[in-house]
């Protein structure tokens, strides 16, 4: 058995395990046990081999052309020997936790805009028109005027336009009523104690009198005095409350017994005009049954029904001969009739066919 590695080359490869140093596939055919620990290199240096085997190896290498590699090569073996997934998190600097996504910025509805805008101006225009009417002075009406006034001249204005007529000197000399131009009130004097002399000087010596301090102590003394209106609208307000104060104790409260009376005959009156008429529901043809015998007549057909039922609850369940059948379906008919008469009969209103 010969040592070294063979040189006898076939379509199956040698074991690489024997001879790891000796027998190196191409990088991009290399495996996991012949070359993924190890990093690529193509410029690796020269191997370390035992002395015995360089002339091994250098016959190898002559036999073995150099490996054509392209410049995808390397990316291909990294992918062989790391995974893909090693490159799919080579992030290059980028953060999986980044900042919040961009929003998307909403188209703009220019329609609508205008519309607003549009809006915006006629309710501008709006506020500019009221503000102006309300600051422009209104105008006034004119009061109607007569056709049959416009050529006649006002009366008051003519008497204006007149020149006043000179004022008569005599009437200068006297004081109006209630008024006090003179050169001031002299002191009052104590009264003279004798009245009636003065009185009876009155006619002679006229002109020496002042009137005005004459009335004014006759009005100091003078007791007031109301109209006769106001004395008489007095009278009857008193009159009225004396009136109000006996009805109060006397008659407040209590109806009259002629009151009660006509109170009573009319209800008896709307109650027979009531009874009178005829009922909007009557069918044509039909009369209305009176409550009495309405009510009787469905006592009876309560007692009808119990009494029926008191018989088919009697009757034999063995014997089943053809005359308990033929009782048994006649009491049922009959139940059933009750039945319905009694749904007729429940009513609030009952008519009856009359007689033709």
């Amino acid at each position: 058995m010969c040592e070294g590695p063979s040189k006898i080359s076939g379509p199956i490869p040698p074991d690489p395990t024997l001879f790891p140093n000796c027998y190196r596939r191409p990088f991009s055919a290399r495996g996991r046990l012949e070359g993924n620990a190890q990093k690529l290199d193509f410029n690796s240096a020269p191997l370390d081999l035992p002395p015995s085997s360089h002339h091994a190896l250098s016959s190898a290498r002559q036999l073995q052309p150099a490996p054509r590699i392209r410049p995808s090569g390397k990316d291909f073996l990294e992918k062989g020997q790391k995974g893909t997934l090693s490159l799919l998190l080579q992030l290059e600097g980028l953060s999986l936790g980044g900042g919040l996504p961009v929003k998307r910025k909403e188209s703009k509805d220019h329609e609508k805009e205008n519309v607003r805008r549009i809006k915006e101006i006629q309710k501008q225009c709006k506020e500019k028109e009221r503000a102006r009417e309300h600051s422009q002075p209104k105008p006034v009406k004119a009061l109607w005027k007569s056709q049959k006034y416009e050529n006649v001249e006002s009366k008051v204005k003519a008497r204006l336009q007149e020149s006043s007529p000179p004022p008569n000197p005599e009437t200068l000399k006297f004081l109006r009523a209630y008024s006090r131009c003179g050169p001031g009130i002299k002191p009052c004097r104590p009264l003279s104690p004798n009245l009636a002399r003065m009185k009876a000087g009155a006619g002679t010596e006229g002109r020496s009198i002042d009137f005005i301090k004459h009335n004014a102590r006759n009005a100091k003394r003078a007791p007031l005095r109301r109209s006769q209106s106001l004395q008489a609208m007095a009278e009857l307000l008193e009159q009225r409350h004396r009136e109000q104060e006996e009805y109060n104790a006397k008659q407040k409260g209590h109806v009259p017994q002629y009151l009660l009376e006509r109170k009573e005959l009319w209800r008896r009156q709307m109650e027979e005009q009531l009874r009178s008429l005829p009922d909007p529901d009557t069918p044509p043809g039909h009369t209305m049954m009176p409550e009495g015998q309405r009510l009787e007549t469905l006592s009876n057909l309560k007692q009808s029904q119990e009494q029926l039922l008191k018989d088919l609850v009697m009757l034999p369940v063995r014997a089943d001969t053809l005359s308990i059948q033929k009782r048994r379906v006649e009491l049922e008919r009959k139940l059933s009739q009750i039945e319905e008469a009694l749904k007729i009969f429940s009513r609030p209103k009952v008519f009856i066919k009359m007689d033709s």
